[in-house]
């Protein structure tokens, strides 16, 4: 779908009659030679800088010579020259100086070399060709007409002769039958040799017996194949530089074909020439360096058009979807006398004509499309092949090539093509022809004209009715080829400013012009002002028209200058990007165009240029956003293209231009960067861009062979699909959601508020259940706007970043249902009956019941067709087990059965059960459902209605413990109630809840196993409560020891004294009990209330001496402990530290990996440690991980965490030492009271000791960890050392939160006032 256009050409007058021409791309130097002088050209100054006459240099006798073969050798600063006489001279472009390497002993006719300039070959008068080597070392002499066929000849399997196979109706001979005229060929019998791309093969065509044949020799000069001879074979030959093709010219009976052979003689193909038979000879064909175009060049032969007329034409050719046609025509005047693509640059044709110009055209693709960018546009494509120019329009019709919608046929060759870049008349289409006849299309256009007729090809071109609008002939414009003395004759780079503007550009001697055409459409003329002349040459042109602004054309220079010009008065200000710098691009763009980007935060749009170059880097103004960039296109929201990685990539006009580019302007790659706000899809490789379907979703790609594909970017639908929402229309929405599958929650998450209060437009448009049913099927508590389709929302906000985010909205989904059902259910007619069973059961939870019953009614109703639909409708929906047992929970058989039928399950299995239920009594059989479906609770309900099932009542609760129900359903003074109250107050014991197991007994009236409840519990008020219900009187004092003794055994002694004295009426038993709690004042006001003070001596003063022994014991206990823990702390710390020095300065452990404390330094030396960690953490069931939880701080010497289990025992011990302050004090004050003076004194030192030695060295204890030992950086770490601390932070378990308390001090109170005054 491309066309080649003409670029820029350069042109030099150099001397007439030369006849080779050879470059040096690397110092941009052109060298040409007449007969027997060599010349050298400047093409950056276009100035001659070489000149050798060899005729002066004493190379034959009589000093005339005549030069055969010319060539320049790389890297060397030489010349090749081959001379007819046989001399082969090397020439210095430095200094002139001239070197004979050899000397054949015949005449050279030509001289050839490989691509790699390792072998040439020289072409004598004997009908040989001689190798050699790059330093001219003989390698062999062929004979060219050898006999044999070549090492590659065909193995005969004796399938019959030749004469005997079918050949078609034209090759095989037939008796009787006149042979055809051939056509008259003109052949010059010189051998011509081709070589291969690659160096390894090169072919030779020579004449035998009156035809041509085609041999293929390798690159050590021995015959590989040889073909048939040819009728009507010509001269030319050329071999494809990617692939197995060689090309030839062969004239036929009725036609001049261009053929292709494969390497081993077989013809391959064949196109047709557009030229009249016996009207032209070819002279030469040649592909580009990358085998995209074919160059033909001929002359019209003598005598055919007069002497006078004789034209040469150049004519390139390019092959798409395996259709041949021509790109381009190029006629002259005079005699072409060399014609050659450049070895280095594919698209620099060189041409040198026999009166001494020199002229180099530089082409390149181009995709001539309508983008206008509005809705009326209809996305043509035109493809130019010869004299036809080819258009589809691809917004309604997707046609590859060589197919289109319908073309135009004009009397010359199509030359360029131009669109019509106003807005307001899409479509508008120009052609220039080679006449210089300019063509003016429209949809409205009525202008006729013999030169040009409309051809319709879609769908055959007949019998079909034409649905698209035909661009018809508007005008006729016939341009001069002169104007103001400036020659425009070859006019490029037309643009279609407006509906009366066209800009061109025009080739000079060393420059080129700029100049408007102001077209009249009534008068079919021209004005053509002003002509504005440019230093330098013209590379790429486009348009813009920026509102309130006008229209301009972008030009870029050669120089890579971006400058705008003014319409029309050609006011010229160069092109500034966002910072205000002037845009200058490093590369030669062929392809250039100025898009529109609007911020939502700017008021106005930003203007950037879009510049595409050969080197597939794409241009932001200055900034490269990328270097893999292989076609783009410009869509209403997005800039499209694709990449050599072969995706396709959008990046939103909504950007912000800044970022974009310092994105790119600071960042050095090699391969695409993404872009943060372009999005990317793969596509097929080598695809690139035909055309963007305005305000659509369609893409049109080209494969590299040339067939189409139609994709939909998922940018471009979410474009169309948001625009379509936002407008209120839905259809439109869900169509195009639904045929590019995407998520239906869309057409609420994108606007909640919007669709919440368009719910009935929304289901008018729809019109259709299945659509709506759709719709409710796919909807989930998700904001697919940030989570499935975030990246077409940029604004909306995410969770913080790093995290797992779930958008979800847990009312969504029932929020739309109701809605939904909110307008359905208010519709009189049942239309939408199967999308309200839709909504009922998409609620979350489900609501299949409600479903069910909107069934029922129907039943109810007689509509047996809809009820049958709806239970088919659900059982896709729901599981049919599901929906059986949810019919079943309606009580409703008929409904169950029903149901049950829908489903594929065999009758057997429900019909008995069924059957079963039908017969019994109506609360017997819900509650039979009622226990399939293991509903208890309902169960329970039921038979409780049943009083001769009450056995049944209580097995049912007491396999389902449905005890607080069941007292709920039988009255306070029932039987039955007291029975279950039994029943709980069992469950109540076995679950050793006593307490409120006795008060369940109690509300029933059970007081005497309430009263072993309350005992179990120790609540001695409602055991004694209870006994009062029973009227006890001997057996109280015994329930009240026994009391006694439950609240001693849970050390409850102040309670168990107040049994004693008050129900047991035993003081002595009171006070022993209060003696044992340590409860000196209360034992002494028991003693003085009783009056028993014989007991102090005997009882009171012994348990005061035993509890300061118990106390010191105690005391000294926890000094110890703390001591010891302490000093091995400071052991265990320093460890830690040396260990951690040496993995700083080596990165590894001192090797003793025996030790827990070293496997943290140890596992930066394996790394198999971490992971059979993991795998024993993960195998460890639940009581294992609660003892390994209790084992975790382990106080054993070298285990792993043994600083972790010395700060847990030393805040255990400190917390021990701070509880003893209370009972300590009370402990000395009672003691002084009976004058143990020195033993309170020593207690009271030994606790202050204890105190004053803990509290401090807190702070050495419970101290912040280094910043050094938690990053591992900074100045004297290295690589391994911090590599190590990364491993060794990971080995191992992960510690949680609750681990970290160790490192926490104890709030423990030691520095406030204690003890006795007395005895300090």
């Amino acid at each position: 779908m491309k066309n080649l256009k003409l670029q820029y050409q350069n042109f030099i007058k150099i001397e007439p009659n030369s006849v080779y021409l050879t470059t040096d791309t690397e110092a941009n130097k052109l060298y040409t030679c007449t007969t027997n002088s060599i010349f050298g050209y400047d093409l950056l100054s276009f100035k001659q800088v070489f000149e050798l006459n060899l005729s002066k240099k004493d190379l034959t006798p009589n000093g005339e010579v005549e030069i055969t073969g010319l060539q320049f050798m790389l890297g060397e600063e030489k010349l090749c020259v081959s001379l007819k006489h046989g001399d082969i001279v090397l020439c210095s472009t430095v200094d002139g100086e001239i070197e004979c390497v050899g000397t054949l002993d015949c005449e050279v006719e030509s001289m050839v070399w490989s691509p790699d300039q390792e072998i040439v070959l020289f072409i004598t008068n004997r009908a040989t060709a001689v190798a050699m080597t790059h330093d001219f070392d003989p390698i062999a002499e062929i004979e060219v007409g050898a006999d044999t066929f070549g090492e590659g000849e065909f193995i005969n399997v004796g399938w019959g002769k030749k004469e005997t196979q079918f050949q078609g109706s034209i090759g095989k001979f037939v008796p009787g039958k006149e042979n055809v005229d051939t056509g008259i060929v003109i052949d010059d019998c010189k051998i011509k040799i081709v070589w291969r791309s690659d160096g390894q093969y090169f072919a030779v065509s020579s004449v035998e017996n009156g035809s041509r044949k085609l041999r293929t020799w390798n690159r050590d000069c021995v015959l590989q194949y040889t073909s048939e001879g040819i009728n009507g074979l010509e001269s030319s030959l050329a071999w494809k530089p990617t692939g197995s093709l060689i090309a030839s010219t062969q004239m036929k009976a009725h036609r001049h074909d261009v053929v292709f052979f494969e390497l081993n003689g077989l013809q391959h193909g064949e196109f047709t020439l557009k030229f009249e038979r016996n009207s032209v000879d070819i002279l030469k064909l040649e592909w580009n360096a990358d085998s995209s175009v074919l160059m033909v060049l001929g002359e019209d032969r003598k005598g055919s058009n007069g002497p006078e007329s004789k034209k040469t034409y150049l004519q390139l050719w390019a092959s798409t979807n395996y259709h041949w046609g021509m790109k381009q025509s190029l006629i002259f005047n005079e005699n072409v006398n060399f014609a050659s693509w450049d070895v280095e640059n594919p698209f620099d044709l060189h041409i040198l004509l026999q009166n001494g110009e020199y002229y180099k055209y530089t082409w390149s693709w181009e995709v001539d499309s309508s983008d206008a960018s509005t809705e009326n546009d209809g996305s043509y494509v035109a493809v130019v092949d010869g004299c036809n120019l080819k258009l589809t329009p691809f917004k309604y019709m997707n046609t590859p090539p060589p197919m289109c919608a319908y073309q135009y046929k004009f009397k010359s060759s199509v030359k360029t093509v131009t669109f019509l870049q106003d807005f307001s008349t899409p479509d508008n289409l120009c052609v220039l022809t080679e006449d210089n006849a300019l063509f003016v299309f429209s949809k409205e256009g009525n202008f006729t004209d013999n030169d040009v007729e409309t051809e319709m090809v879609a769908a055959g071109g007949k019998g079909f009715k034409t649905t698209v609008g035909i661009l018809k002939l508007s005008a006729k414009f016939m341009l001069s080829q002169e104007v103001k003395g400036f020659n425009l004759q070859e006019l490029r780079h037309l643009v279609w400013v407006d509906q009366f503007t066209l800009v061109a550009v025009s080739s000079q001697t060393h420059s080129d012009v700029i100049c408007i055409f102001t077209l009249d459409f009534v008068k079919s003329s021209y004005v053509c002002e002003p002509i504005k002349q440019v230093s330098g040459q013209i590379v790429a042109v486009c348009s813009v028209h920026i509102p309130e602004k006008g229209s301009f054309t972008i030009v870029q220079m050669h120089d890579g200058n971006v400058v705008k010009y003014e319409i029309p008065t050609l006011y010229q200000e160069p092109w500034l990007d966002s910072r205000g710098s002037p845009v200058v691009l490093s590369n030669i763009c062929s392809k250039m165009r100025v898009c529109s980007f609007k911020n939502p935060s700017d008021d106005e749009p930003t203007y950037v240029l879009l510049s595409l170059s050969a080197q597939k880097q794409l241009f932001l103004n200055n900034t490269v956003i990328s270097r893999e960039c292989t076609s783009f296109a410009i869509h209403n929201e997005y800039v499209l293209y694709t990449t050599s990685s072969h995706k396709l990539i959008c990046i939103s006009r909504s950007s912000d231009i800044s970022d974009l580019e310092k994105q790119h302007s600071n960042a050095a790659f090699s391969t695409d960067h993404q872009i943060s706000c372009c999005i990317s899809r793969t596509v097929e490789r080598g695809s690139t861009i035909v055309t963007v379907t305005p305000n659509d979703t369609k893409v049109v790609v080209q494969m590299p062979r040339g067939n189409l594909e139609l994709i939909h970017p998922r940018p471009l639908v979410l474009s169309v699909v948001k625009r379509a929402i936002d407008g209120i229309c839905y259809k439109d929405a869900f169509v195009l959601m639904r045929k590019h599958r995407l998520n239906m929650n869309l057409l609420y998450d994108h606007a909640p508020g919007l669709f919440m209060g368009h719910v009935n437009e929304f289901i008018a448009q729809l019109d259709s259940v299945d659509y709506l049913n759709l719709f409710l099927s796919e909807l989930k508590d998700e904001n697919v706007t940030e989570t499935m389709y975030s990246q077409y929302y940029p604004n909306t906000k995410l969770g913080i970043p790093g995290l797992l985010t779930t958008s979800v909205n847990n009312n969504k989904v029932n929020l739309i249902c109701e809605k939904i059902l909110t307008v359905l259910n208010a519709k009189e007619n049942n239309k939408y009956f199967l999308s309200v069973l839709t909504a009922y059961v998409r609620k979350i939870p489900a609501n299949i019941d409600q479903a069910l019953g909107k069934i029922r009614d129907l039943k109810e109703n007689s509509n047996s067709t809809l009820v049958a639909d709806g239970l088919r409708h659900l059982h896709v929906m729901v599981e049919g087990r599901v929906l059986y047992r949810e019919a079943l929970a309606t009580y409703d058989l008929e409904l169950a059965l029903m149901v049950a039928q829908v489903s594929n399950d065999d009758p057997k299995e429900y019909m008995p059960f069924l059957n079963k239920l039908q017969q019994m009594e109506l609360n017997h059989r819900n509650y039979e459902i009622d226990m399939f479906l293991k509903k208890f609770s309902h169960a329970l309900v039921n038979i409780s209605k049943c009083p001769d099932r009450f056995a049944d009542c209580i097995e049912l609760v007491k396999a389902h413990n449905l005890h607080r129900e069941a007292l709920r359903l039988f009255g306070r003074f029932t039987p039955q109630y007291k029975e279950i109250s039994n029943l709980y107050a069992e469950f109540l014991t076995s679950k050793h809840a006593y307490e409120e197991a006795g008060f369940i007994l109690a509300r029933c009236d059970n007081h005497k196993r309430a009263i072993k409840c309350f005992v179990a519990s120790c609540n001695w008020q409602h055991a004694l409560h209870s006994a009062s219900h029973l009227n006890y009187s001997t057996e109280e004092h015994t329930l009240a020891n026994s009391l006694a003794n439950a609240l001693m055994d849970k050390s409850r002694f102040l309670e168990a004294a107040n049994i004693l004295d008050r129900e047991a009426k035993d003081p002595v038993s009171s006070i022993q009990a209060l003696i044992k709690g340590r409860h000196w004042e209360d034992t002494l006001n028991m003693i003085r209330t009783h009056k028993l003070l014989d007991l102090v001596d005997s009882c009171v003063l012994p348990a005061i001496q035993e509890a300061m022994r118990e106390m010191e014991t105690s005391i000294k206990t926890y000094s110890e402990q703390f001591e010891r823990y302490f000093n091995r702390l400071l052991v265990v710390r320093e460890i830690k530290k040396q260990k951690q020095l040496h993995a700083m300065m080596y990165g590894e452990g001192d090797g003793d990996l025996e030790s827990d404390i070293a496997s943290d330094f140890g596992s930066t030396v394996t790394g198999s440690s971490r992971s059979s960690a993991s795998s024993r953490a993960s195998g460890r069931t639940a009581k294992s991980r609660r003892k390994q939880e209790r084992k975790r701080f382990s106080l054993r010497e070298g285990s792993r965490f043994e600083e972790e289990g010395l700060l847990q025992a030393l805040k255990e011990s400190l917390t021990s030492l701070s509880t003893l302050r209370c009972p300590l004090q009370s402990l000395l004050l009672h003691a002084s009271l009976f004058h143990m003076d020195k033993e309170a004194e020593s207690l009271q030192s030994l606790y202050h000791a204890a105190r004053s030695v803990s509290s401090k060295n807190i702070p050495n204890i419970w101290v912040l960890p280094d910043s050094t030992s938690l990053n591992a950086t900074g100045p004297q770490s290295t690589v391994n050392s911090i590599l190590s601390s990364r491993v060794g932070s990971t080995a191992g378990e992960p510690q949680s939160f609750a681990d970290l308390e160790v490192f926490i001090p104890p709030s423990v109170d030691l520095k406030t006032k204690f003890g006795m005054h007395l005895f300090e």
